[in-house]
């Protein structure tokens, strides 16, 4: 049995860098959301820079969600959507990145999400 674990964050973006964090704990095989405030069209994406793949591992692509919209707009931001296993107990930290993938500048936003995998009960 699959159990999802959805976490929603709103940031607050200040002038210059931006960071942003949390921590969670889930068990082996449980399902953990990370969504996070973004717009592609701005040419920004999240990007999963780095996580243990012996604790956790990515259920599938960062998938965008588009806010809801009046017909024809163009331009809506949403949120984008990690999904985040475990697989064996221990601790590992989930970093993302905002950035556009043909910069080589430093990424306008990074966040990271502590993960805590425990054994099944």
């Amino acid at each position: 049995m699959k159990v999802l674990i959805q976490a929603q964050f709103i940031l607050l973006l200040a002038a210059g860098a931006w960071a942003g964090s949390m921590k969670t704990k889930i068990t082996i095989g449980e399902i953990f959301q990370v969504r996070l405030p973004c717009n592609p069209t701005t040419g920004y994406m999240w990007e999963l820079k780095s996580l243990d793949r012996d604790i956790a591992v990515p259920t599938g692509d960062i998938e965008f969600q588009q806010s809801p919209a009046k017909p024809g707009m163009v331009g809506v931001g949403g949120n984008c959507v990690l999904g985040i296993k475990g697989v064996k107990p221990g601790k590992t930290t989930a970093v993302l990145v905002y950035r556009r993938s043909w910069e080589k500048d430093p990424p306008l936003k990074v966040y990271k999400a502590a993960i805590k995998v425990l054994p099944k009960k």
